[in-house]
């Protein structure tokens, strides 16, 4: 654990010391620790810091609480404590930020839409870690479009509203481009692929077609695949929805709002681990073509409930969420919640005094926090019914989402 002796000085939303005077820095992967020449130590976690603002002589901490922390007096060992610190809180705020089993693979230097910022490009993701702000996660399916403009030698992405300008970045403005476009173009052509491999009935104009309609990540209703083919709708099913999960599934359709079902997919890496025991896995292994993790909403009939299966091994439970109007929308926002944080379960139905008190979830906390689209998720989180059996599956379903059984 790296430790420095400087000044540090802790102050309220207002700006009043708290606590100030000499003291030894030292911090972790997880947890910054103060220890005063005089006075109780503090301790926080980093990913606590919401934004890490570095002066020449200065390093200020500023907490989600609004408090502050400021480092000063380090003398020539300032630099290399930024230096430590900052990897120590972008590591720290990427695992909070749910990246953490992404495959990275690009890590660059630059300025995000102005301040300075870290920019690490993931296979499916984008992560914006930067001086002077908070930090920000992009999923790359929901690019629309990336732009190099040569008068200013920066890239702007756009996601719907979204911008990002990235720029700064010297002598890897090339190598940049490369591995984001890069990134993009091989999830897209893995998608193709994917899609072909699922749907080998479907001609090039037709699997076009479904590329614009369905990318990875993102919900889609099962009468618009009809639309592209027929045979689209049964087939997604008899491909997601393995002989453990059918009753269940059968039931949650019959359950559903007319033409409302939707589904989708995304890719997930062979070695990618569990979080729960439902967590993203390919229903029919290896061999049957891409690993695959598949999910279907259910908007109930006469209620602004839909319920989420996932359909990969079975899963191991339906979620419910209160759906607003129009549904469609409602839930094309839950599977954004769900994407980002890479549909794991545990942040989702936890309850808040998990997430606060038990150190294993803190960083589900933490994200709540930092990820708008989870906290929303949450408070639309209605309950859950366990695949246990079908008769106890039907009870749970009762309870949690006020549905007669």
């Amino acid at each position: 654990m790296p430790a420095y002796s400087g000044k540090f000085q802790y102050l309220d939303v207002g700006g009043a010391p708290l606590q100030q005077g000499a003291g030894e820095i030292s911090f972790d992967s997880e947890t910054f620790l103060v220890t005063p020449a005089a006075g109780a130590p503090l301790a926080f976690d980093l990913g606590d810091v919401d934004v890490v603002a570095p002066g020449e002589w200065e390093l200020s901490l500023q907490l989600y609480t609004g408090r502050r922390m400021l480092l000063r007096q380090f003398g020539p060992a300032f630099g290399r404590l930024c230096e430590e610190l900052l990897s120590a809180w972008r590591d720290r705020t990427v695992r909070c930020l749910l990246l953490e089993d992404l495959e990275e693979i690009g890590r660059f230097r630059g300025a995000v839409n102005g301040p300075a910022a870290e920019i690490r490009i993931y296979g499916s993701n984008l992560a914006v870690l930067p001086l002077g702000g908070p930090a920000v996660q992009w999923r790359l399916a929901d690019l629309d479009s990336v732009a190099f403009h040569e008068s200013t030698f920066t890239y702007h992405l756009l996601s719907g509203d979204r911008k990002l300008a990235i720029g700064k970045l010297a002598q890897k403005t090339g190598e940049f481009g490369e591995t984001l476009r890069g990134a993009v173009d091989a999830l897209r052509r893995r998608t193709a692929e994917g899609l072909h491999q699922m749907f080998p009935f479907l001609d090039a104009g037709p699997l076009q077609q479904l590329l614009v309609l369905a990318p990875e990540g993102r919900s889609v209703k099962l009468s618009a695949l009809a639309a592209i083919h027929p045979s689209l709708p049964e087939a997604l099913v008899a491909r997601a929805v393995d002989q453990p999960l059918k009753p269940y599934f059968d039931s949650l359709r019959a359950r559903a709002a007319a033409d409302a079902v939707m589904a989708g997919f995304k890719f997930v890496r062979l070695d990618e681990t569990a979080a729960t025991p439902d967590a993203p896995a390919d229903a029919e292994g290896a061999d049957a073509g891409p690993p695959l993790f598949f999910w279907f909403f259910f908007p109930l009939a006469g209620r602004d409930i839909v319920a989420w299966e996932s359909a990969s091994r079975g899963g191991g439970a339906t979620y419910f969420f209160r759906a607003g109007r129009p549904v469609e929308e409602s839930i094309q926002r839950l599977t954004r919640g769900l994407a980002v944080v890479n549909f794991h379960r545990e942040p989702v139905y936890l309850p808040d005094a998990s997430l606060d008190q038990e150190a294993r979830f803190h960083r589900y906390a933490i994200g709540r926090r930092k990820l708008p689209e989870l906290n929303d998720l949450r408070a639309a989180f209605l309950g859950r019914a366990i695949h246990s059996s079908l008769e106890a599956w039907e009870q749970q379903v009762a309870q949690a989402a006020g549905v007669a059984s």
